[in-house]
């Protein structure tokens, strides 16, 4: 299309016009003479930036935070289309009911119905969590909340506070935090909580429109019960009751196992075993043929085992001379497993004779004849020392320094004073924690809560965010301060 002939074509549009619509075609001309001039440099249109901006509400009905309202059906309408996922893990209704709510999403609509006969004068709060989304982008409506009363006012009291594993310091956002009435001390025994509500990735918690009464605090899973009915479940406790109010005050809650989870047994057919199994079978702890310093040397066996007094386990030089200063047990809470405790020097050779009849299982199995391992102690040169500054730990109660890696401790040192130093340590990373001894038993105590013992809050364990690496053959430095 030339230039000229579009102009042309404005010239008689223009003409075509009244006389009183100037303004109007000063305004056209102004709008279409730089198209008509530069048609032929065509530009795609982009794409746009992506849209960010989660869903929000635009409309509901009954309105948010309405008075005086028993709703059996909430209409919530947003900006856009929406999808909801996973209710039944994020939907959380304050106070809890009965019956769950029925909740479907239609286009850019959300439906809520509900079952229950509604309490008088009680404020209730809907929250979504993560459970709304766009459909476009997948932008999430965080913690969307629906308010409404069945009175003439909106509860305003709010309690908030934080929740990590007294064990290990971490948080488990899994967990829930749950509120129930004074008047029963029984009641996270038996019944179902009056509120709870979720714990963020931070361990953070918050509940809002509360009624301004009080409240005894607790911690549970997610499951269905939501009761206290299982004392391997991780649980916490506040000592205190709590005044739903204004206050800002935060709360902090240690959860614990009161007892550890046990594996359920395998059944084993013995006479399969036996058949299949006629001699015992056992991994060491040896790295390749070198046992670590600071460690015993372990032995882990298939099955139970028990020793045979008659034939003792010896430890020798290599010239087969026992050795004094060891010893030799069964561990207490895998009976699978042996250990060889010894201070071992550096750099030493040993032999371990074990002989065909010093061991056997429950079913009699014995090892095919006796076995003899020889290894060599590692070189001081393997570990790295290091010296620790500690400054902040007069605030803990007898504080004990632990050393773990992948979760689990490795090694863990009283502080009686503000420099600390390590003669030996193996090479790698290691998360830096503070135990506050309470019973000075040199470890961690879980707490109890209930079946057939005294109240009693956990040890406190407090994480470091120092890390502490350690290199080999090397004189390694740390300077900690301690916040609690």
């Amino acid at each position: 299309m030339g230039i000229w002939k579009n102009l042309t074509k404005f010239a008689i549009m223009i003409k075509r016009l009244t006389c009183a619509s100037i303004l109007m075609k000063i305004i056209l001309a102004f709008y279409l003479a730089p198209s008509l001039i530069s048609c032929a440099n065509i530009v795609p249109p982009s794409g746009g930036p992506r849209d960010s901006i989660p869903p929000y509400r635009i409309k509901a009905t009954p309105n948010d935070s309405a008075i005086g309202v028993q709703p059996k059906e909430i209409l919530i309408s947003f900006n856009e289309f929406i999808n909801t996922s996973n209710l039944q893990e994020n939907v959380v209704v304050s106070p809890n009911l009965k019956n769950n709510p029925l909740i479907e999403s239609n286009l850019d609509k959300l439906r809520i119905r509900i079952k229950d006969t509604l309490t008088p004068n009680t404020t209730y709060s809907i929250q979504f969590g993560t459970a709304i989304r766009d459909v476009n982008e997948g932008n999430i409506a965080q913690n969307f909340t629906y308010v409404f009363s069945t009175g003439n006012f909106i509860d305003s009291g709010r309690i908030q506070g934080t929740v990590v594993l007294a064990e290990t310091g971490k948080v488990d956002s899994s967990l829930l935090v749950l509120l129930h009435p004074t008047d029963n001390d029984t009641a996270i025994f038996k019944n179902k909580p009056l509120y709870y509500t979720h714990i963020n990735g931070k361990g953070k918690f918050g509940f809002n429109y509360l009624p301004n009464k009080q409240f005894n605090v607790y911690v549970l899973p997610n499951d269905y019960t939501k009761k206290y009915d299982d004392s391997t479940k991780l649980f916490a406790f506040l000592d205190n009751t709590v005044q739903a109010g204004n206050s800002k005050d935060s709360i902090q809650l240690y959860a614990f196992q009161g007892y550890p989870k046990t594996e359920k047994k395998k059944t084993v057919n013995s006479k399969q075993l036996k058949r299949n199994t006629p001699s015992l079978k056992y991994t060491k702890s040896l790295e390749g043929k070198e046992q670590d310093l600071l460690h015993p040397l372990q032995l882990v066996f298939e099955t139970p085992i028990h020793l045979n007094d008659s034939f003792p386990i010896i430890l020798t030089d290599t010239l087969h001379n026992a050795m004094k200063g060891y010893t030799i047990n069964i561990d207490s809470v895998t009976p699978n497993k042996i250990e060889i405790q010894h201070a071992w020097p550096s750099n030493t050779k040993f032999h371990l004779i074990i002989p065909q009849n010093a061991i056997k299982d429950t079913l009699e199995n014995t090892l095919v004849k006796t076995d003899t391992l020889v290894f060599t102690t590692k070189l001081d040169k393997a570990y790295g020392a290091c010296a620790i500054k500690l400054t902040g730990y007069e605030k803990y109660n007898t504080p004990i320094l632990l050393l773990s890696q992948d979760e689990k401790v490795k090694f863990s040192f009283p502080i009686h004073q503000s420099n600390l130093n390590i003669a030996k340590l193996p090479p790698g990373e290691y998360q830096i924690k503070i135990l506050e001894d309470d019973n000075k038993n040199g470890k961690w105590d879980t707490g109890a809560f209930g079946f057939g013992k005294p109240k009693k809050q956990p040890e406190k364990v407090w994480i470091i965010p120092n890390k502490l690496s350690i290199r080999a053959d090397w004189d390694n430095e740390l300077f900690i301060t301690i916040n609690k």
